[in-house]
């Protein structure tokens, strides 16, 4: 009897090793299978945020590729008053902060802003014109209102905007807005400027020509 126990035993314990032998290498198999699978799925992940990634910097640069390529504005009226070349320019952007709500405490205006780079180098091809306002309302419609001239058809300057909110009311907002607008120049216009250009020159010259001559003082 106790022999036959061994056998059997021995029976067991080989058909036991030769089941550790052949599983071994599957579940070697199905772990490796299973991390490779892991890894392509992390692949997969990452390559589908890089995509997104892609897909989002693709459409803020159509974004501000279309707002960098706006048209500046034209006036067919032959004039040269230069607030009137501006069309209803000036009044669109007054008008659109009332109609977001908006209220407007002080406005003041400088046709030759000195810090604007248009019209530092492009003065004698275009009217410039900075609109300072101080507005007065909430966040939605100061939002609103920036959506606005963002969306303008024509080339608007968004140039400086300082908020703070209001000391007794933390929910209404205070802000010094500069918007600077733009139209181009007609050939009146074009002739006056340039006409303006050339009389500076000349009295510059004139200014750095002028000088005093030494004067000889006998025994100096």
């Amino acid at each position: 009897m106790e022999n036959k126990k061994l056998i059997y035993i021995a029976i067991i314990v080989i058909f036991a090793a030769a089941g550790l032998y052949f599983l071994i290498p599957n579940v070697n198999t199905a772990v490796t299978t299973y991390k490779d699978v892991q890894a392509k799925t992390q692949t997969a992940e990452n390559t589908k945020k890089e995509i997104e990634n892609i897909k989002n910097k693709k459409a803020q640069y159509e974004k501000e590729e279309k707002v960098s390529t706006k048209p500046v504005y034209k006036n067919d009226l032959e004039t040269t008053d230069q607030m009137s070349s501006f069309g209803v320019m000036f009044e669109d952007v007054i008008q659109s902060a009332k109609y977001n709500g908006l209220k407007l405490r002080s406005i003041s205006y400088d046709t030759a802003p000195a810090h604007d780079i248009v019209n530092k180098n492009m003065s004698l091809e275009y009217n410039v014109c900075s609109i300072s306002m101080q507005l007065i309302g909430n966040y939605m419609q100061f939002r609103s209102y920036f959506q606005d001239i963002y969306n303008y058809p024509y080339l608007i300057n968004l140039d400086k905007v300082s908020i703070k909110p209001y000391e007794k009311d933390k929910k209404i907002l205070i802000a010094d807005v500069n918007v600077i607008i733009y139209s181009t120049k007609n050939e009146q216009q074009k002739m006056l400027a340039k006409q303006a250009a050339e009389a500076a020159n000349q009295g510059d010259q004139a200014v750095e020509g002028t000088g005093v001559a030494p004067m000889n003082i006998p025994g100096m």
